[in-house]
């Protein structure tokens, strides 16, 4: 069956499966295309004033990314003949027909790479005034330095030498110059009164604003009872229940006696929906250029990250990895990551050091409009790791930031790093297949850089890439597992930034953990530290209401070595501590088993008896002195 074609339709045959560069696909991982290292891109400009009329007829081709050829364009010149088609009054088609395009590379050979039938494009300062200038820039956001991709060997004749650590790491003078470096001591400075008093202005204003539009009548909240909210919340998460209504039911099964007696359970419940960190009234509404997605965080994480930085000098070893809050609800910033623990919920940037101490993060809040941000990875770690600079820190991370261009910027910036990388990323060499490596042995190269690449046999193939090892240095290493367990502020958040809000408390108290343990080589256990800064945040208002109640059913006193034991934090509150008639019992400061001395006065918020006549006061002693 035939068919007559005019000149158009056989145009249209000839040229519409020709495929573009935007419809093309490939599997090429793309990912390290970063713009600090890269060729830079090069913008073609023509000038204006100049004439076209010789290149009506072609178009520029780039075959090798570094010459620029001029070639006859059949497509533009169909598309030119339409043109004059159209323009044509009597409708005549032109008899010239233009280039095929077998004829386009015909006197072009691409096996043997002879570009004599292709005619160079010219330059800007070709002397050719009727050729278009054509005018190469360089776009300002790239380095000037070009990417220099690197030749992989086994060539190890380089020394690698340990890095000299430049930088001091542990805690600075503000903790050294702390009274009592105790547990609440510490994290009063990381979680000091600057975001206390925060807390305390923006939820009574938000509670004031709140009481315009509907003109219910509120409670102003204070320091004290803010304190107290904190100081519950950290309990619960030691003592969890499914609501936290549950620990005032009258249940005796639920009931928690001491919880509820710090506060009514209608006061929690009114704090924690009043509760706010930034004013609502002046936010930026959403597609203007200040709008914040954290917002309603930025006072608060914005004094925290810097008290993490103030307080404490990171150790040389340092660690970047991503950290995920769970939150199920509706929120733009929430990401899913389903090969994760924790699939749904808000992704932090952390920057670690070896003791565990967070010292750096940045919340995660997804693409910014339509644009997918490339090179994330990349940005995350020069990001978090622009204060170590220049200070010989060694960094780790794993294979989702590294590259080998990011590996040779650390290394310009004196940051020693390593990391597990996927072989599929560009710029690697080609290694021993997987089947030809036994358990235990491995393959390497080094490039001209001493950037190291090596491949290890182990349970599975670990691929390690960095630029401060010597590949044939080994040691041997033992495994482990996870060990421990923190708790955690755990409970259901209607608003999406309660999560980090709450997250951001437990690391404070990671960090004052931290802190604690070097500071006073203690081996205490996260539960009762947290335990014991919970017990400090709620002393002042156990201490008012046992002073009113005269008679605590709920006594603070646990046995410790056989004598009674009071908190501190709750022995030496300047308020409400009196003396009363009781039986007579062994004095909790004085007696010991060798000399046992008895009396009948005790203190009412304390419930310990002390000694107090003429010339014996162990009741001042007691509660004026820290050793009791």
């Amino acid at each position: 069956m035939s068919k007559n074609l005019d000149e158009n339709n056989i145009y249209q045959l000839l040229y519409e499966e020709i495929p573009s560069d935007d419809d093309s696909e490939t599997s090429c991982d793309d990912s390290d295309n970063d713009a600090d290292y890269c060729l830079p891109s090069r913008e073609v400009v023509i000038s204006e004033s100049s004439s076209d009329s010789e290149y009506e007829d072609s178009e520029i081709l780039n075959l090798d990314n570094h010459n620029i050829y001029l070639l006859p364009s059949p497509l533009k010149k169909t598309r030119l003949s339409l043109k004059r088609k159209n323009n044509n009054k009597d409708g005549e088609i032109p008899k010239k027909l233009p280039v095929s395009r077998r004829q386009l590379f015909s006197n072009f050979n691409f096996e043997e790479g002879d570009m004599s039938g292709i005619q160079p494009l010219a330059t800007p300062s070709s002397s050719q005034s009727s050729q278009p200038q054509i005018n190469i820039q360089q776009n300002h956001n790239e380095t000037n330095t070009p990417f220099i991709p690197p030749i992989w060997s086994k060539n190890n004749n380089n020394m690698h030498s340990s890095p000299l650590f430049t930088s001091l790491e542990g805690v600075t003078s503000i903790i050294e110059n702390l009274p009592f470096c105790n547990p609440i001591n510490i994290f009063n400075t990381l979680f000091n009164d600057e975001i206390m008093n925060l807390i305390v202005f923006q939820t009574n204003l938000y509670a004031q604003q709140k009481q315009t539009k509907t003109g219910k009548s509120f409670i102003r909240t204070n320091l004290s009872e803010i304190k107290t909210f904190i100081g519950i919340n950290l309990l619960m998460g030691i003592k969890k229940q499914c609501s936290y209504r549950d620990y005032w039911l009258s249940s005796p099964d639920l009931h928690d006696s001491y919880i509820s007696s710090l506060m009514p359970v209608n006061r929690f419940g009114w704090l924690l929906a009043h509760i706010h960190l930034n004013d609502n009234t002046v936010m930026p509404k959403k597609n203007t250029h200040n709008y914040d997605k954290l917002y309603k965080l930025r006072p608060f994480i914005s004094i925290l990250l810097s008290n993490f930085q103030k307080t404490y000098n990171p150790h040389q070893i340092v660690s970047i990895d991503e950290s995920m809050v769970k939150f199920t609800g509706r929120n733009s910033n929430k990401q899913y990551m389903p090969k994760k623990p924790i699939k749904r919920g808000f992704k932090i940037w952390c920057l670690v050091d070896k003791h565990g101490y967070l010292w750096n993060f940045e919340i995660y809040t997804g693409k910014v409009g339509d644009s997918v941000e490339n090179q994330l990875g990349a940005r995350v770690v020069k990001q978090l790791s622009q204060p170590i600079q220049n200070k010989n820190h060694l960094l780790f991370f794993d294979n989702y930031f590294t590259s080998y261009p990011l590996m040779t910027y650390l290394k310009s910036k004196n940051i020693h790093a390593c990391g597990t990388i996927n072989l599929t990323r560009k710029h690697l060499p080609n290694f021993k297949k997987d089947k030809d490596l036994k358990l235990g042995e491995y393959d390497w190269f080094v490039d001209q850089g001493d950037i190291l690449i090596v491949k290890w046999r182990d349970k599975r193939i670990v691929s390690l890439l960095s630029n401060f090892h010597n590949p044939e240095d080994a040691t041997a290493v033992q495994r482990r597992s996870n060990y421990g367990f923190m708790s955690k502020s755990f409970k259901k958040a209607r608003k999406w930034w309660h999560r980090l809000f709450f997250h951001f408390i437990d690391t404070a108290i990671v960090n004052s953990h931290v802190i604690y343990k070097q500071t006073t080589n203690t081996n205490i256990t996260m539960k009762d530290f947290r335990r014991e800064i919970s017990r400090s945040l709620v002393s002042k208002t156990l201490v008012e209401k046992r002073a009113v109640q005269n008679k605590s059913k709920i006594s603070p006193v646990e046995l410790k070595k056989n004598k009674p034991f009071v908190p501190n934090i709750i022995r030496l509150e300047q308020a409400a501590h009196q003396p009363q008639r009781g039986t007579r019992r062994r004095c909790a400061r004085c007696s010991t088993k060798k000399n046992e001395v008895r009396t009948e006065w005790m203190c009412c918020v304390c419930n310990v008896p002390l000694c107090l006549g003429k010339n014996k006061n162990c009741f001042a002693l007691y509660h004026n002195t820290q050793e009791g």
